[in-house]
C-alpha cells in the first residue's frame, strides 16, 4: 500500500473527487480525516465506508474560509492522529456565470473558498511539516485555466481563484523543499460528480466535445493521480500540475 500509516487531511471531502480521494486515501493504508463545511451525514457516511472497509477515519467540521477553522482542523487532527503527513487542499466551489453578470460577492465568495481556502489550510499545517521535515501538500486545480472557450459555461470568476493557486504552488514548493516537502496540483477537466448538476447542460455537451476521449472523467481517477504524489514514488516532483483531463487542454 503506498500510503501505509500515513495520515491524511482533505478539505471538502464529503462528496464529489474529495469523496473519492479520501476513499483513494483509506485503500493504500492511510488514516484519513474527512473535512466537510455543512455535510456532516456525508462525511460520516464516507467514515463508514471507509471503516466498513478495514481503514481508519474521522469526520471535522471546518470552513476553509476561515482561518481558524483551519487552525481547528490541524489542531483536531493532531490530537485524534499526532501527526499530519499529507495535506490535499480540495474544498472550492465553481460560479458558472458570465463576466458581465458575475457580482462582487461571486468574486469575493470564489476567492474566500478557492483561493483564500487553499491559503489557510497550507499555512495551518506547512508550519508542523516543517518542524518534522516531511510532507505532502497537493491542491485540486482545474481545466478553466488552460481552456477560455466552454461553450455556454462562463467561468471568469472561478479562473482568477483557480489560477492562483496553481500559481503560488511554484515559490510555495521551493520554500518548503529543503524541508522534505512536496507541493503539487492535480487539474480535472470534466469530471462525473454531483457539481455538474449544477453547470448549464448545454454548456456541458458543449465541453464534451472539447475532450479528445469523448466522455466526462470519473472522481476515482483524480484520486489515483493524488495517491501517487502523496506517495514515495513522487519523492523527486514537486511544484508540479498534473493534468487529468481526457487530453481536453490539448484542445
Amino acid at each position: 500500500m503506498k500510503l501505509k500509516d500515513r495520515i491524511a487531511i482533505v478539505t471538502g471531502s464529503s462528496r464529489g473527487i474529495g469523496r473519492a480521494i479520501a476513499l483513494k486515501f483509506a485503500a493504500e493504508g492511510a488514516r484519513v480525516v474527512v473535512n466537510f463545511r455543512s455535510g456532516r451525514d456525508l462525511a460520516q457516511a464516507v467514515v463508514d465506508e471507509v471503516v466498513a472497509g478495514g481503514g481508519e477515519a474521522t469526520a471535522v467540521q471546518a470552513d476553509v474560509a476561515r482561518r481558524e477553522d483551519t487552525d481547528r482542523l490541524r489542531e483536531e487532527t493532531l490530537a485524534r492522529f499526532g501527526r499530519i503527513d499529507i495535506l490535499v487542499s480540495n474544498a472550492g466551489i465553481i460560479i458558472d456565470r458570465p463576466y458581465l453578470e458575475s457580482t462582487a460577492a461571486d468574486f469575493d465568495q470564489s476567492m474566500a473558498v478557492n483561493l483564500r481556502g487553499f491559503f489557510n489550510v497550507t499555512q495551518s499545517v506547512l508550519p508542523h511539516m516543517v518542524e518534522r521535515g516531511y510532507g505532502r501538500v497537493l491542491a485540486t486545480g482545474s481545466i478553466i485555466n488552460e481552456v477560455a472557450d466552454f461553450g455556454d459555461n462562463r467561468y471568469s470568476v472561478c479562473t482568477a481563484s483557480k489560477g492562483g493557486i496553481t500559481s503560488m504552488l511554484h515559490p510555495i514548493a521551493a520554500e518548503m523543499a529543503p524541508h522534505g516537502i512536496t507541493v503539487n496540483a492535480v487539474s480535472p477537466g470534466y469530471i462525473a460528480t454531483d457539481m455538474l448538476q449544477e453547470i448549464d447542460p448545454s454548456g456541458l455537451e458543449e465541453a464534451l466535445r472539447l475532450v479528445p476521449m469523448r466522455r466526462h472523467g470519473r472522481p476515482e481517477e483524480i484520486a489515483a493521480a493524488m495517491a501517487f504524489l502523496a506517495s514515495d514514488e513522487a519523492a523527486y516532483i514537486t511544484g508540479q500540475t498534473l493534468r487529468v483531463n481526457g487530453g481536453m487542454s490539448m484542445s
